[in-house]
């Protein structure tokens, strides 16, 4: 038993020293990233109302995961929260992800802007984030564009905008060539269920 656990927090202090050593991104780079998820984190939708932006995103972020995902209003904007956990070998963690979905009406329909975030406190003993929102997420070079397209594709099929439902591993084919973890797929305890299961 305790051979296996010696391995296995080998195994973890490898991991954790090879994402150490990633490469930086030079700033060319990182405005290019900038730029692409800036305008990934946009869309608007045509002929429509933001209650019903609003109430179709609100499904969206709850099919995440139902059990954990809580949700705030503000002026034109929709706040939502999750929490999760881990346990491993002599760790334990505490996450909290945060969305928040900014509407705005215009002449043509309503122009929606997606924002995310999280944090997650790991170690022996690491504190749990009590339940808290974030207005108004500021976009970063480091998000993944896939996050954006698929939420927003999804808001597009609860519309009626969108014929079929976009799951994880369609999103993650349509883009290849990003190898960055998905926030919206790869996250810890995410359940992604689909408006057809949660029907049944």
């Amino acid at each position: 038993m305790q051979k296996i656990n010696f391995w296995l927090l080998f195994l973890a202090l490898l991991f954790i020293s090879g994402c150490a050593h990633q490469k930086q991104l030079t700033l060319e780079q990182l405005d290019r990233q900038m730029i692409e998820n800036k305008k990934s984190s946009a869309r608007i939708y045509k002929d429509k109302s933001i209650d019903q932006v609003r109430s179709a995103s609100q499904q969206v972020l709850y099919l995440l995961d139902p059990p954990d995902m809580q949700f705030d209003v503000q002026d034109n904007e929709l706040l939502a929260t999750r929490f999760s956990t881990f346990y491993a070998v002599f760790s334990v963690g505490y996450g909290r992800d945060w969305y928040s979905v900014t509407m705005k009406q215009l002449p043509v329909g309503v122009e929606s802007k997606f924002g995310l975030t999280g944090q997650m406190n790991a170690g022996p003993f690491p504190t749990s984030m009590p339940v808290s929102f974030k207005s108004n997420i500021p976009i970063s070079a480091h998000d993944n564009p896939i996050d954006f397209k698929l939420f927003h594709d999804r808001v597009e099929y609860i519309l009626g905008i969108r014929n079929s439902w976009t799951t994880c591993e369609e999103a993650k084919k349509m883009e290849s060539q990003n190898s960055k973890d998905m926030a919206l797929c790869d996250l810890i305890g995410l359940e992604n269920t689909s408006p057809n299961s949660e029907n049944k």
